[in-house]
């Protein structure tokens, strides 16, 4: 009996310590599952937050790249519009010039052909030394250079529209500029020395009885000098 008793009394004292191990170990584990059940939260919300971040990041990242673009875009546009003014302008520019070109064209074909009338017209009548006006006059001498008398088309022309690029002689007739108040243009007129002339041409400083005649060189036109010549006017 006193055994039995004693066995009895070892399973209860057993049974005791299995039941408060067991809540002990219940009790850990709830605590442990409340602990883990309370931190996912915070988890979830800083995975959150930095989820959040980073496409923060990637759409500032990607309003730059279109922001980039947008220039790009804005500066070759600005360049096409600035090169196709300008081409606008050189085209714009050529024409003027050609058109410049072309009327300057037309004026001296129009004065020429006004000189060769009036040339015809004083050719028709010839020259008289023995009635004709005579009148003492100074003679200088120039040349048909372009850099000294300037061009048209690269053409030489003299006041009258008359071409001298290539020859000093109008019909055999040397070519002088006159005062047009002494003698008219288109007159012809017989020079001592020198023989029958057309006044075809003017100058800046021809005024009065003063005559420039044409010649080939500068060299010539130096050694002609200034000198006294009488001119007969039919």
């Amino acid at each position: 009996m006193t055994f039995l008793k004693y066995m009895m009394t070892l399973l209860f004292v057993l049974a005791g310590t299995f039941v408060v191990s067991t809540t002990a170990n219940a009790a850990q584990i709830g605590i442990g599952t409340e602990q883990k059940i309370v931190q996912n939260p915070l988890e979830l919300e800083r995975k959150a937050i930095e989820l959040e971040r980073q496409q923060k990041i990637e759409r500032e990242k990607q309003i730059a790249e279109e922001k980039r673009r947008a220039e790009e875009k804005r500066v070759a546009e600005e360049q096409a519009k600035q090169q196709a003014e300008q081409e606008a302008k050189r085209l714009a520019e050529a024409k003027r010039i050609a058109a410049e070109e072309a009327r300057l064209a037309e004026e001296a074909k129009a004065e020429q052909a006004k000189a060769e009338q009036a040339t015809t017209n004083a050719v028709a009548t010839p020259v008289s030394t023995s009635s004709g006006r005579v009148i003492q006059a100074e003679s200088t001498a120039y040349t048909n250079d372009a850099a000294d008398n300037g061009s048209y088309g690269g053409r030489v022309l003299t006041a009258t529209g008359h071409d001298v690029t290539d020859s000093i002689f109008y019909n055999g007739m040397r070519i002088i500029a006159v005062d047009p108040a002494v003698i008219p243009l288109g007159k012809v007129v017989q020079i001592e020395g020198i023989g029958q002339a057309i006044a075809l041409d003017t100058g800046g400083r021809i005024k009065g009885n003063i005559v420039d005649l044409l010649v080939d060189t500068k060299s010539e036109a130096i050694n002609w000098g200034r000198r006294h010549v009488t001119i007969t006017l039919p």
